[in-house]
């Protein structure tokens, strides 16, 4: 199976193809990941902001990574450098991807919503390998629900429970016969269908076959995914709570999969895919690793803290990341841009971090921009016009997962 590895922001045209056939299924599938444009009497199809695979007919697959490394790569190390850090980040987020009502559904059901386990890293894994292997490290653990069900048959043969009244509705010429009703565990629940249509749609059943009760199992169309995901967390409620909450796990996951899926294309999938809105994914890991570093400090984060702007409250502005300590309160603004130096930083971005500090009058405000250099500390930034606020250019070290701090 050949990978074509391209970044974001890159173009592809049917040259990059062997088969000419999966550049023009591309192109009408009118996945949302790609703009398709016409240059120089060719078609070609230009990555917008999103990292991912898709998977392609003849078998193959695109490999979308990170704009910040398609300088870098020069060899199939540094490749796989950058394949390490997404994985790192897409573990840390997964949770994140799903609807923001959920953790109060789990609450409600007495769930439990924790991440998935991540699988041991293999750094020479392709993000789609990977993925399968952090699947099926889930799947190992996953525990059918079944539910009992009720059948009811009319046959020479009575097993199970005698129904007098359709007895004697359907076989008074006929008393060889017996209406009965039987009642047998079945596997096609709500969170097996979400579990078997992950597999298949996002996953590939190819590369581990299911046992068999599972080919029972039924898939669902994409726009039943959410009614689907609600009655598998109401079946939940029937299992004992420890085992409810390692199948929460699983499921949820599994939808947030499904999720990823339906946003990138809008027709039905043939081929496993799944892409990565990468802007918002970077943030959420950004707010991960700023809560594991500084809770421990005493400090107290939120994302996303909404505020009024006007006395109307018609206009609220909300900073990605909020931090308050006893002493300090820090505000910071989360950009997927490359930012090295102050020349790089957009008047949008500053203005943006200025109105953020001044409504919540902030000790300090961050403008965190991603860096694979481990080297690159925090700057503060000078104004003409002395601020109350200190404001720096914050670097988040990718390859390292954590903020690049001062000196």
């Amino acid at each position: 199976m050949k990978a074509i590895i391209t970044f974001e922001h890159s173009c592809l045209t049917a040259a990059d193809f062997d088969d000419r056939q999966d550049f023009d299924w591309l192109i009408e599938q009118n996945f949302d990941v790609f703009q398709i444009e016409r240059k120089q009497q060719r078609w070609q199809l230009k990555v917008r902001h999103y990292i991912g695979v898709i998977g392609l007919p003849s078998g193959g697959q695109v490999e979308i990574l990170p704009k910040l490394a398609q300088a870098h790569i020069t060899h199939a190390d540094e490749v796989t450098q950058t394949r390490q850090w997404v994985q790192q980040m897409l573990t840390a987020v997964w949770q994140a991807l799903l609807p923001k009502s959920l953790a109060n559904l789990a609450n409600q059901l007495l769930i439990n919503p924790a991440a998935p386990n991540p699988p041991p890293i293999n750094h020479s894994l392709s993000l789609s390998e990977w993925l399968q292997a952090y699947f099926w490290q889930g799947f190992a653990q996953y525990v059918p629900n079944q539910q009992y069900q009720q059948f009811e048959q009319n046959q020479p043969y009575l097993q199970g429970k005698l129904l007098v009244k359709e007895q004697l509705q359907h076989n008074s010429h006929q008393p060889h016969k017996f209406y009965h009703q039987t009642e047998n565990f079945a596997m096609d629940t709500a969170g097996n269908r979400l579990v078997k249509t992950t597999i298949e749609r996002v996953i590939g059943s190819m590369a581990f076959p299911l046992p068999s009760p599972w080919q029972v199992v039924a898939t669902v169309a994409k726009d039943l995914y959410d009614t689907l995901f609600y009655q598998a967390l109401q079946e939940l409620t029937a299992l004992p709570s420890l085992l409810a909450q390692r199948n929460y796990t699983f499921i949820s996951f599994c939808y947030a999969l499904l999720t990823l899926q339906q946003a990138s294309s809008q027709g039905q999938f043939l081929t496993p895919t799944w892409l990565v809105n990468m802007p918002f994914a970077f943030e959420k890991w950004v707010g991960r690793k700023i809560q594991e570093q500084f809770t421990a400090q005493n400090f107290e984060m939120v994302e996303q803290k909404r505020q009024p702007l006007t006395m109307q409250q018609g206009l609220t502005i909300k900073p990605d990341i909020w931090l308050k300590s006893p002493d300090k309160l820090i505000i910071a603004d989360v950009k997927w841009k490359k930012t090295a130096t102050f020349n790089d930083i957009s008047l949008a971005d500053m203005y943006q971090l200025l109105t953020y500090a001044n409504e919540f009058d902030a000790d300090e405000a961050w403008l965190i921009v991603p860096t694979l250099s481990a080297q690159l500390k925090a700057q503060q930034i000078e104004f003409c016009q002395p601020k109350k606020t200190r404001f720096y250019l914050m670097p988040f070290a990718v390859r390292q997962g954590c903020l690049n701090l001062f000196h």
